[in-house]
Order: structure tokens, then C-alpha cells, then sequence
């Protein structure tokens, strides 16, 4: 089982984790699953869990005051509920906590940098940007498919008749019954993009008449204006990302830099940048982060600090 840090738990229940932090405790929750329990059966197998989950819990409280078994009378509300938020992800966590707080069994997640393939059990094949996230639904399969995601996604959708494929994000819902298409719904973003690359789908907003695309087009969703624009799309541009290739159209300083962060888990400071009229057009196949930062400091007469986690842009 992955080793997480006892202070990272008890920063995430108390709300105060950043996001990169969340989803390290996504991804840890992800890895370790109640497949590392053997399988007894019926009240045995549940109380194995416990018995299992209180042992480990124990270890991983070393630093704080002995933490007793639910029934304890003793036991102070606060910390009996941080002891059974604790518990929960000792015993699996992604299928425990997020089927009881939020309706959803899985959650699949990725970090910065990362680009991961998963197949869900009706045989669809996602592939998750970096800083990602995935939750598929608690009744996935019986009577219809639906999944949330935030962040990007490209989704390659095995044919159900009679069960459609529903996307969730913000506002928005894309349902597809067999078809291929890209997401990207990251939340610092000001749009939403719907792109389709084979098939057809459904793009609909809460209280808005639905958008019906096919093979070639999107739809781009303006957060603030709350408005939809039907188009046609550059497929490299959209999905490049899944090659590890970093693609800019024309791209302003604010889409660059979000795309690197996003890519290299690390924070710009253009603080010293007196000049922010960038147009960027190019693309860089798995670079490193010198190698995009020379390329930048050449096109806009630039220089650059990288320093624990942060890169500062400066003019000479």
C-alpha cells in the first residue's frame, strides 16, 4: 500500500489542501483499493476490514493521542470524526468515502504532467489529461453510463444500445451512445470545449436547448458570457496532448503559461513582465521545462529563475 503523509489527511479533511495537494490524495485513494483485503465473505469479511483498517489507523497515528474504537464513550466528537475520515481511506478509500459522500464508487485522477489510459468496465477507453479528474457513477451500467469530469479528457465510447455515454461538467453534459470525443473542462479556464472526432454526440447546458455535433466540430462553452459556439476544429491542436505534445495556435501569454503549469507542476511569476502580448504558435514533443523556457526566452527577449517549484519571468 502507497505511503501517504498522516499531516496531508488531516490537512485534506480540515478543507485546507490546494488543489495539487487534493489530488495527491486522490491518486493515493486511487492506488489503494479493498482489493488488498482477502476476500471472506458476508459479516466476517466486513469485520476482517475493520479490525484491518484500525491497525493501520493506529500505526498512522503514532503522533497524536491513542484513537479508540467507535464505541469508546470518551471519544470527542471532532476527533472520532477525523479518526473515521482516516479510517475510510485506510480501508480503500476511492470505493468507501466517495460512494458514501458523493454517489460516485470510482475516481481516477492525474497529476501534473501525466497522461493516463483507463478502461471502464462497459469497455470505453478514456484517456485523462494532466491534473485530471474522473469519477465514474454509482449505478455505472445498469440502466445508463455516467461519468464527471474536471479537467480534460478524450473519450473513446464502446456502443450500448439503449445505454447512453453522459459526460458531466459544470453546467454542461455531453451524451453520446457510440463515439469518440475530447473535453476539456480545466476549472481555471474561462471556456469549455466539446470536440468530436467520430460519431455523434449531445452538448447540453442546464437550461439551454441542446448543441448536436458531428465528426469535425465543437462546440465552445464562454463561462462568463454563457454562451455557445458551434465550430470546426484543428484536430492537432486538441489532441496533441494526448502524445505529450504541447500545442499553441496562436496562444496568448494566459493559455501558455496555464498549459506549463499544468504540464510541469510548477508556478509562473510574471510580476516583473512589462510586455504580456504574447503570441505563441508551436508546439514542443515531451520537452523539458529549460528546453520550453529558452524557446520563450528567445521569441520575447526574456530571462528566467527556476527556484523550489516556481519559474519567474523577468525582461533583460
Amino acid at each position: 500500500m502507497a505511503p501517504i503523509d498522516k499531516a496531508l489527511l488531516e490537512k485534506y479533511f480540515n478543507g485546507a489542501c490546494s488543489p495539487e495537494e487534493e489530488s495527491l490524495v486522490y491518486r493515493w485513494l486511487d492506488e489503494n483499493d479493498l482489493d488488498e483485503y482477502p476476500d471472506v465473505h458476508g459479516k466476517r469479511k466486513q469485520e476482517r476490514k475493520l479490525r484491518e483498517g484500525w491497525k493501520q489507523l493506529a500505526r498512522l497515528d503514532e503522533g497524536l493521542s491513542a484513537v479508540p474504537s467507535p464505541g469508546s464513550s470518551d471519544t470527542s466528537r471532532g476527533r472520532w470524526w477525523l479518526a473515521a475520515a482516516m479510517l475510510f481511506l485506510l480501508l480503500g478509500g476511492s470505493l468507501v468515502y466517495f460512494n458514501y459522500f458523493h454517489g460516485y464508487e470510482k475516481e481516477y485522477t492525474t497529476s501534473f504532467g501525466e497522461v493516463r489510459s483507463i478502461r471502464l468496465e462497459d469497455g470505453t477507453t478514456v484517456t485523462l489529461n494532466a491534473c485530471s479528474v474522473l469519477k465514474v457513477g454509482r449505478n455505472f451500467g445498469e440502466k445508463h453510463r455516467d461519468v464527471e469530469l474536471r479537467g480534460e479528457a478524450c473519450f473513446d465510447v464502446r456502443s450500448q444500445p439503449g445505454k447512453a455515454f453522459t459526460v458531466h461538467t459544470g453546467k454542461l453534459s455531453v451524451t453520446a451512445l457510440g463515439t469518440a470525443f475530447n473535453v476539456a473542462a480545466f476549472g481555471n479556464d474561462p471556456q469549455i470545449i466539446v470536440s468530436l472526432t467520430n460519431g455523434k454526440v449531445l452538448v447540453e447546458k442546464d437550461d439551454a436547448k441542446g448543441v448536436v455535433l458531428t465528426p469535425g466540430e465543437e462546440v465552445v462553452y464562454t463561462r462568463k458570457a454563457d454562451h455557445f459556439e458551434k465550430g470546426v476544429f484543428n484536430s492537432r491542436e486538441r489532441l496533441a496532448w494526448r502524445q505529450r505534445i504541447i500545442y499553441f495556435d496562436n496562444a496568448g501569454i494566459d493559455e501558455v503559461l496555464a498549459k506549463l503549469e499544468r504540464f510541469y507542476g510548477v508556478h509562473f511569476d510574471i510580476s516583473q513582465l512589462k510586455s504580456r502580448q504574447w503570441r505563441l504558435t508551436g508546439e514542443y514533443s515531451n520537452p523539458t521545462l529549460p528546453e520550453v523556457l529558452e524557446s520563450l526566452s528567445f521569441n520575447y527577449d526574456l530571462k528566467y529563475r527556476i527556484e523550489a517549484g516556481k519559474v519567474t519571468l523577468s525582461e533583460f
